[in-house]
């Protein structure tokens, strides 16, 4: 076949062969007359789609979409521990209190929405762990709370096994009742 003219009609090919014009009808299934949605409705729907993924993704990354569950966020921030108040053995205790003590204590902070108790505390020195039993329940308090900052008071003259010298370093954990363990370290003073 020789085609000279081909035009095309969105719904009619015609073509000519020669002297001849033939028509054919394009078949679009079912779907061939059916129109689309307007390019504005389109517009309008990418765009809320994608604001929509932006401010889910944005909630995400950056915390606007808080957390429902309190939890203890507690560190140690300071350590005040002498040389002179340790002696030497291997018994200590611990109790806490609200108010900054007389040295030896570690201080406490909880910057979380729930408080949590201290079970115990280690003092690791001269390659030896020394154990410090509480003497009675420690909480330390949500933030906000008056118990929120808790001094850990070493007292009734505390030991460790190995005489502690000034100017030397230690380090230690604090464990609490969910088995969280908070780790320190410290100069000797």
């Amino acid at each position: 076949m020789d085609f000279k003219t081909i035009l095309v009609i969105p719904t009619v090919l015609i073509y000519q062969t020669g002297s001849e014009v033939l028509t054919m009808k394009i078949r679009n299934g079912k779907y061939g007359q059916r129109k689309a949605i307007s390019p504005i409705i389109a517009t309008v729907l990418i765009i809320a789609v994608t604001l929509i993924a932006a401010v889910a993704i944005g909630g995400f990354v950056f915390g606007i979409f808080g957390t429902s569950s309190q939890a203890a966020q507690i560190s140690v921030t300071g350590t005040t521990i002498t040389a002179a108040g340790f002696g030497t053995g291997s018994a200590g205790t611990i109790t806490c209190v609200t108010s900054a003590p007389a040295a030896p204590y570690l201080t406490l902070t909880n910057s979380g929405s729930a408080g949590a108790q201290v079970t115990g505390v280690v003092i690791t020195w001269a390659g030896v762990n020394n154990n410090f039993a509480m003497t009675a329940t420690c909480t330390v308090g949500a933030a906000g709370s008056a118990s929120a900052v808790t001094y850990a008071e070493f007292v009734a003259t505390p030991k460790v096994s190995v005489l502690a010298v000034a100017g030397q370093t230690y380090s230690g954990t604090v464990t609490l009742s969910n088995g969280a363990q908070l780790l320190f370290t410290g100069t000797w003073q």
